[in-house]
Protein backbone atom coordinates (compact mmCIF):
# COMPACT_ATOMS: atom_id res chain seq x y z
CA UNK A 1 0.00 0.00 0.00
CA UNK A 2 1.39 3.38 -1.03
CA UNK A 3 0.83 6.46 1.11
CA UNK A 4 0.13 9.87 -0.43
CA UNK A 5 2.41 12.59 0.89
CA UNK A 6 0.92 15.75 2.44
CA UNK A 7 2.54 17.80 -0.36
CA UNK A 8 0.69 15.71 -2.99
CA UNK A 9 -2.60 16.23 -1.10
CA UNK A 10 -2.10 20.01 -1.20
CA UNK A 11 -1.50 19.85 -4.98
CA UNK A 12 -4.64 17.76 -5.47
CA UNK A 13 -6.76 20.09 -3.35
CA UNK A 14 -5.42 23.20 -5.14
CA UNK A 15 -6.24 21.62 -8.48
CA UNK A 16 -9.74 20.73 -7.25
CA UNK A 17 -10.28 24.26 -5.98
CA UNK A 18 -9.29 25.71 -9.34
CA UNK A 19 -11.67 23.36 -11.13
CA UNK A 20 -14.45 24.19 -8.68
CA UNK A 21 -13.83 27.94 -8.99
CA UNK A 22 -13.75 27.81 -12.80
CA UNK A 23 -16.95 25.73 -12.79
CA UNK A 24 -18.72 28.27 -10.59
CA UNK A 25 -17.61 31.15 -12.85
CA UNK A 26 -18.73 29.25 -15.96
CA UNK A 27 -22.17 28.53 -14.45
CA UNK A 28 -22.62 32.20 -13.47
CA UNK A 29 -21.61 33.39 -16.95
CA UNK A 30 -24.03 30.93 -18.54
CA UNK A 31 -26.86 32.00 -16.22
CA UNK A 32 -26.15 35.70 -16.92
CA UNK A 33 -26.19 35.05 -20.67
CA UNK A 34 -29.54 33.27 -20.38
CA UNK A 35 -30.86 36.21 -18.33
CA UNK A 36 -29.78 38.71 -21.01
CA UNK A 37 -31.25 36.61 -23.82
CA UNK A 38 -34.45 36.20 -21.85
CA UNK A 39 -34.81 39.93 -21.24
CA UNK A 40 -34.24 40.69 -24.94
CA UNK A 41 -36.86 38.09 -25.89
CA UNK A 42 -39.22 39.62 -23.36
CA UNK A 43 -38.77 43.05 -24.97
CA UNK A 44 -39.49 41.75 -28.49
CA UNK A 45 -42.84 40.35 -27.37
CA UNK A 46 -44.00 43.92 -26.63
CA UNK A 47 -43.26 45.20 -30.14
CA UNK A 48 -46.43 46.41 -31.84
CA UNK A 49 -48.27 47.13 -28.60
CA UNK A 50 -49.58 50.41 -27.32
CA UNK A 51 -48.06 51.39 -23.97
CA UNK A 52 -50.29 50.86 -20.95
CA UNK A 53 -52.16 53.97 -19.77
CA UNK A 54 -49.85 54.59 -16.79
CA UNK A 55 -46.90 54.79 -19.21
CA UNK A 56 -48.69 56.66 -22.01
CA UNK A 57 -49.83 59.40 -19.63
CA UNK A 58 -46.78 59.61 -17.36
CA UNK A 59 -45.33 63.15 -17.50
CA UNK A 60 -41.70 63.28 -18.63
CA UNK A 61 -40.14 66.54 -17.45
CA UNK A 62 -36.93 67.79 -19.04
CA UNK A 63 -34.28 70.25 -17.87
CA UNK A 64 -35.38 72.86 -20.39
CA UNK A 65 -38.76 73.08 -18.67
CA UNK A 66 -40.75 71.05 -21.18
CA UNK A 67 -43.17 68.29 -20.26
CA UNK A 68 -44.10 65.39 -22.53
CA UNK A 69 -46.34 62.34 -22.44
CA UNK A 70 -46.35 59.54 -24.99
CA UNK A 71 -50.09 60.07 -25.45
CA UNK A 72 -49.48 63.75 -26.20
CA UNK A 73 -46.82 62.89 -28.78
CA UNK A 74 -49.07 60.61 -30.83
CA UNK A 75 -48.55 61.38 -34.53
CA UNK A 76 -44.77 61.73 -34.11
CA UNK A 77 -41.98 59.17 -34.12
CA UNK A 78 -40.84 59.11 -30.49
CA UNK A 79 -37.48 57.88 -29.24
CA UNK A 80 -37.01 57.48 -25.48
CA UNK A 81 -33.37 56.88 -24.59
CA UNK A 82 -32.67 55.73 -21.02
CA UNK A 83 -29.00 56.26 -20.13
CA UNK A 84 -26.55 56.90 -17.29
CA UNK A 85 -23.84 59.57 -17.26
CA UNK A 86 -21.21 57.10 -15.98
CA UNK A 87 -22.04 54.29 -18.44
CA UNK A 88 -19.52 53.61 -21.22
CA UNK A 89 -22.18 52.10 -23.51
CA UNK A 90 -24.40 55.15 -22.96
CA UNK A 91 -21.50 57.37 -24.00
CA UNK A 92 -21.07 55.31 -27.18
CA UNK A 93 -24.83 55.31 -27.79
CA UNK A 94 -25.82 58.99 -27.56
CA UNK A 95 -23.83 60.10 -30.64
CA UNK A 96 -26.10 57.82 -32.71
CA UNK A 97 -29.13 59.81 -31.56
CA UNK A 98 -27.31 63.17 -31.67
CA UNK A 99 -26.88 62.70 -35.45
CA UNK A 100 -30.60 63.36 -35.95
CA UNK A 101 -31.22 67.08 -36.23
CA UNK A 102 -33.64 69.74 -37.42
CA UNK A 103 -34.52 67.99 -40.67
CA UNK A 104 -35.77 64.89 -38.86
CA UNK A 105 -37.49 66.98 -36.16
CA UNK A 106 -39.43 68.85 -38.87
CA UNK A 107 -40.53 65.50 -40.25
CA UNK A 108 -41.94 64.51 -36.85
CA UNK A 109 -39.09 62.99 -34.84
CA UNK A 110 -39.05 63.60 -31.08
CA UNK A 111 -36.07 62.24 -29.14
CA UNK A 112 -36.10 62.47 -25.34
CA UNK A 113 -33.05 61.46 -23.30
CA UNK A 114 -33.82 60.21 -19.80
CA UNK A 115 -30.98 59.83 -17.30
CA UNK A 116 -31.81 57.08 -14.83
CA UNK A 117 -31.41 58.65 -11.40
CA UNK A 118 -28.59 57.48 -9.16
CA UNK A 119 -26.00 59.07 -6.88
CA UNK A 120 -23.80 60.09 -9.83
CA UNK A 121 -26.62 61.61 -11.90
CA UNK A 122 -26.56 65.06 -10.34
CA UNK A 123 -27.92 68.02 -12.31
CA UNK A 124 -24.34 69.23 -12.81
CA UNK A 125 -23.12 65.88 -14.18
CA UNK A 126 -26.09 65.62 -16.53
CA UNK A 127 -25.56 69.20 -17.75
CA UNK A 128 -21.89 68.36 -18.37
CA UNK A 129 -22.95 65.19 -20.25
CA UNK A 130 -25.37 67.20 -22.44
CA UNK A 131 -22.64 69.73 -23.23
CA UNK A 132 -19.94 67.09 -23.83
CA UNK A 133 -22.07 65.24 -26.40
CA UNK A 134 -23.72 68.39 -27.79
CA UNK A 135 -27.20 67.01 -27.27
CA UNK A 136 -29.84 69.19 -28.90
CA UNK A 137 -32.83 67.06 -27.87
CA UNK A 138 -34.56 67.43 -24.48
CA UNK A 139 -33.09 65.53 -21.53
CA UNK A 140 -34.67 64.73 -18.17
CA UNK A 141 -34.28 62.38 -15.22
CA UNK A 142 -36.35 59.33 -14.22
CA UNK A 143 -36.23 57.04 -11.22
CA UNK A 144 -35.83 53.25 -11.45
CA UNK A 145 -39.53 52.42 -10.89
CA UNK A 146 -40.54 54.68 -13.82
CA UNK A 147 -37.76 53.22 -15.99
CA UNK A 148 -38.92 49.66 -15.15
CA UNK A 149 -42.50 50.62 -15.95
CA UNK A 150 -41.56 51.99 -19.38
CA UNK A 151 -39.39 49.04 -20.41
CA UNK A 152 -41.79 46.57 -18.73
CA UNK A 153 -38.87 44.61 -17.34
CA UNK A 154 -36.78 44.13 -14.23
CA UNK A 155 -33.77 44.58 -16.52
CA UNK A 156 -32.69 48.13 -15.70
CA UNK A 157 -29.37 48.01 -17.51
CA UNK A 158 -28.54 51.05 -19.63
CA UNK A 159 -28.72 52.22 -22.30
CA UNK A 160 -32.16 51.08 -23.38
CA UNK A 161 -33.97 52.81 -26.23
CA UNK A 162 -37.67 52.61 -27.07
CA UNK A 163 -38.99 53.76 -30.44
CA UNK A 164 -42.70 54.45 -30.91
CA UNK A 165 -44.34 54.87 -34.31
CA UNK A 166 -46.73 57.66 -35.24
CA UNK A 167 -49.64 55.44 -34.17
CA UNK A 168 -48.19 55.29 -30.65
CA UNK A 169 -47.19 51.62 -30.86
CA UNK A 170 -43.77 50.36 -29.79
CA UNK A 171 -41.82 49.49 -32.94
CA UNK A 172 -38.39 48.71 -31.42
CA UNK A 173 -36.69 48.16 -28.09
CA UNK A 174 -32.89 48.23 -28.06
CA UNK A 175 -30.69 47.22 -25.12
CA UNK A 176 -27.02 48.13 -24.93
CA UNK A 177 -24.94 49.52 -27.75
CA UNK A 178 -22.75 48.11 -30.49
CA UNK A 179 -22.41 48.62 -34.25
CA UNK A 180 -25.49 46.45 -34.95
CA UNK A 181 -27.66 48.44 -32.51
CA UNK A 182 -26.33 51.65 -34.09
CA UNK A 183 -27.27 50.50 -37.60
CA UNK A 184 -30.64 48.96 -36.63
CA UNK A 185 -31.69 51.95 -34.53
CA UNK A 186 -30.78 54.41 -37.30
CA UNK A 187 -32.62 52.32 -39.92
CA UNK A 188 -35.70 51.99 -37.69
CA UNK A 189 -35.96 55.74 -37.11
CA UNK A 190 -35.56 56.49 -40.83
CA UNK A 191 -38.14 53.84 -41.77
CA UNK A 192 -40.69 55.18 -39.25
CA UNK A 193 -40.19 58.76 -40.45
CA UNK A 194 -41.10 57.66 -43.98
CA UNK A 195 -44.51 56.48 -42.76
CA UNK A 196 -47.31 59.01 -42.73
Amino acid sequence: MQLISPRALVKISRRNWRVLLLSIIAVHCFAFTLFLLGSRTEAKVKIGKLPKDSVANHPLRTFDGKQFTLAGLRGQVVVLDFFAVWCGHSKQHVPTLARFGDDERQRGLQIIGLAVQDSESTSERIAQFIKEFNLTYPVGVVQDPVFSDFVESRDVSVPQTLIYGRDGRLVAHFSGHDSKVDADLTATIKRELEKK
